[in-house]
């Protein structure tokens, strides 16, 4: 049997709505890892140990997608992680080894969803996505400023076509 790691979100967090991706690489690194996804995360889990089970050499990582637009989103991120594992290394006990016991693997618990299921759920977490972007946009295009022809068609400079102005 392989192995699946499932990244648990704390009860309540927003990061259970978000995407999910997985990815899946050998034990061993005798192949490429490749990612699948997005999905629903109670699809990507299913998928997963649908894999994992059936496979002696793959394990299966499931974990949101973060929805970084900027590298600014990305350091922030990577800083939350530095710190989280720097607060874990204090946890270590004198022989260097982790005070949890690992998880010994069980056969999939979470059923593995049809196909026509995971296409769904991608649709759905799409349309979210897009419905998110949408949303910016929107809140985006309420923030430009009018010049006082109330022309706001692209390439007009304002000032009555002076040409003074950036283009828009």
């Amino acid at each position: 049997m392989g192995g699946v790691i499932i990244y648990e979100p704390e009860p309540g967090s927003p990061l259970r709505d978000l995407p999910w991706i997985v990815t899946f690489r050998s034990w061993d690194d005798s192949w490429d890892p490749f990612v699948c996804g997005p999905y629903e995360r109670t699809h990507a889990i299913g998928l997963a140990e649908a894999v994992a089970v059936d496979s002696e050499d793959v394990l299966a990582d499931v974990e949101p997608l973060l929805p970084a637009v900027s590298p600014e989103d990305v350091m922030a991120d990577i800083a939350e992680l530095r710190a989280a594992a720097e607060a874990e290394a204090t946890t270590v006990s004198p022989n260097g080894e982790g005070d949890e016991e690992p998880e010994d693997l069980v056969p999939a618990e979470t059923p593995l969803p049809e196909p026509e299921e995971i296409r769904a759920g991608m649709g759905r977490v799409l349309r979210r996505l897009l419905a998110e972007d949408q949303d910016n946009q929107d809140n985006q295009d309420n923030t430009v400023d009018t010049d006082d022809t109330g022309d706001d068609a692209p390439g007009n400079t304002g000032g009555g076509g002076s040409g003074d102005g950036p283009a828009r």
